[in-house]
Order: structure tokens, then C-alpha cells, then sequence
């Protein structure tokens, strides 16, 4: 616990020093759609495909629009985190995506193209992957012709624009931390995500959870660290005002409150809410003749 004093004003709060711990999970259900084969189900598939509709495969030939749809476990995840720092006493601050991209891939069904994919988190992750395979298809699992029962354009978030390098190897793909996303992270159940086609020319091609190779499998990489409680950056007294500034972390509240001295009821004053970056409070309270306290708490 630690006390500024400046004048008659203190602002009190509590530090833990940083540790950060990495936790990986792959997909449990993946597969990709496409616009030519709208009922047409490739979910045992050994790779995913993006797609925008000016990419051209190996002879030329446009094969239309891809998405590849992923859903992965997160309870692992959370239970180490749990078992780390304590239940739920911890923050998320990066999550990647680690995708291995095959820049020429040999069958046909698939285009290719350097350019811009978007990532999305889905509200809904009940599709079913079904068994189909690019030369022998299904209609035991989603399609194309089931995106709009499963896109919300109310309710999935977008989690950034990103590219690929049209060649092969391990591709990193850093995600935004919005809210949504990190609270479904946090809930230990499973998180569903779309890839689709931000540019025409981008032909994207990856390995899916069923390539064969399980270090060459997507993964999706969690980092996270203990609760950060209260960093205070500076306090600073006026004639008329009492300044605080300290960094908001992601995925937690932070709760400004004021007594009138040690020992006396606290009052809430304000609230800054998770964001989706990490960013800065600032609080501004006027000044007066009487003592007051000044302290941070967090909430998840």
C-alpha cells in the first residue's frame, strides 16, 4: 500500500510488480465456405481459405469468394491463468493469431493473392464443421448459404484488418482487444471467429486443425498478466482543482473514490470502463479547505 501526500490531499492505492504468462489454444471446429459452392460443406478440410473475388488460383481461373470460419476452446486457457495468478485475477493484454500460410497451394479449389483479410468475433459459435473435403464436399456441416443466420452485424466486432505475406511459413496476426472478445476469452467457453476478404485480390490459404502436421496447426496465443492494480502517474494539487492521471488496462473498471479522512465511509466518483485499448484516466476534483483521501480499485 502506498500514500501521496500533497498538502491536505492523499491519494491511496496498491502496485503488484508485472508478470506475464503465454497460454495457446487451437481450434476445435474450422472450415471454409465459398460462394461458388453455396451449399457446399469442406470441414474436415487440411487447410482454410480467404478469399476476395479478383484472386485467381493456379491456372488463372477465379473461384469466387472464400470465409473460413474458427472456433476455439478457451477453458484450458483460463484455467491456467486461474491457476497462475488466482480466479480471475488477471488481465488480458495481447492476443495473436498464428497462422501457417501456404503461398501456392496445389489443388485448384483454392486462389491466390497477397492483400487485406478481416477478423471478426462471432456471437454465435453453434455452426457445425461438418466432414466435407475440398475434392470430395458435404452437406453435413455450414455452408455459404448459412453465413446470414449466423452473422450479427449488431452483435459480432470487428478485431482488426490484417495481411498476408503470400508465401509459405507461420504468419503472426495481432487482434484488438475489444471488449466483447476478451470477455468471451475470460468465460473460459469457446470463441468463434470469421476471416473474409477485405481486399479482391487476397487469396489467402492456411493450414486448418486437420492438417496433418500438429506444430503447423492455428493457433490462437493469450497473453496475460496479474491483476495490475493502481499505477498512479501523478497527482497534482492547484488552487482549484486536484488532478489524478494513472493507465487504464484493458478488461478492467477502474473506480476513482474520495473520504473525507482515514477511517470515513468512501464515496464513488467515478467510473472509467473496460476499453478495448489501453489508454489513460484522468480524474479532476475541485479543491477545498477539508481533508480528503483519494484511492483506485479495480473490477473485472
Amino acid at each position: 500500500m502506498f500514500l501521496f501526500v500533497l498538502g491536505n490531499y492523499w491519494l491511496a492505492g496498491s502496485s503488484l510488480s508485472a508478470q506475464t504468462s503465454v497460454a495457446f489454444t487451437i481450434p476445435d471446429n474450422d472450415a471454409f465456405v465459398r460462394s461458388a459452392a453455396p451449399t457446399s460443406n469442406y470441414g474436415i478440410a487440411g487447410a482454410l481459405s480467404v478469399s476476395g473475388a479478383a484472386a485467381t488460383n493456379d491456372l488463372g481461373q477465379q473461384n469466387g469468394l472464400f470465409d473460413a470460419l474458427m472456433r476455439f476452446p478457451l477453458t484450458n486457457v483460463v484455467a491456467f491463468f486461474d491457476a497462475t495468478y488466482g480466479e480471475q485475477d488477471w488481465v488480458v493484454t495481447k492476443v495473436r493469431l498464428i497462422l501457417n500460410e501456404s503461398g501456392e497451394p496445389m489443388n485448384s479449389i483454392f486462389n491466390r493473392g497477397v492483400g487485406a483479410f478481416q477478423v471478426f468475433w462471432l456471437a454465435a459459435n453453434d455452426w457445425i464443421e461438418g466432414t466435407g473435403k475440398p475434392n470430395m464436399p458435404t452437406t453435413d456441416g455450414v455452408a455459404w448459404q448459412d453465413l446470414p443466420n449466423i452473422l450479427n452485424t449488431n452483435l459480432d466486432a470487428s478485431l482488426g484488418v490484417c495481411t498476408n505475406a503470400g508465401i509459405d511459413g507461420a504468419e503472426f496476426f495481432t487482434l484488438g482487444l475489444v471488449d466483447k472478445f476478451i470477455s468471451d476469452i475470460r468465460s473460459g467457453g469457446e470463441v468463434a471467429l470469421r476471416l473474409t476478404a477485405a481486399s479482391p485480390e487476397i487469396g489467402f490459404t492456411f493450414n486448418s486443425q486437420n492438417f496433418g502436421n500438429t506444430n503447423a496447426q492455428p493457433l490462437l496465443e493469450v497473453t496475460a498478466t496479474a491483476n495490475p492494480s493502481v499505477q498512479i502517474e501523478s497527482m497534482i494539487l492547484s488552487e482549484t482543482n486536484v488532478l489524478l492521471q494513472f493507465p487504464v488496462i484493458s478488461n478492467w473498471t477502474y473506480h476513482v473514490q474520495r473520504a473525507p479522512g482515514p477511517g470515513a465511509i468512501w464515496s464513488e466518483l467515478r467510473t472509467f470502463p473496460a476499453q478495448s485499448t489501453n489508454g489513460h484516466g484522468i480524474f479532476t476534483d475541485g479543491t477545498t479547505n477539508g481533508h480528503r483521501i483519494y484511492r483506485l480499485l479495480l473490477s473485472p
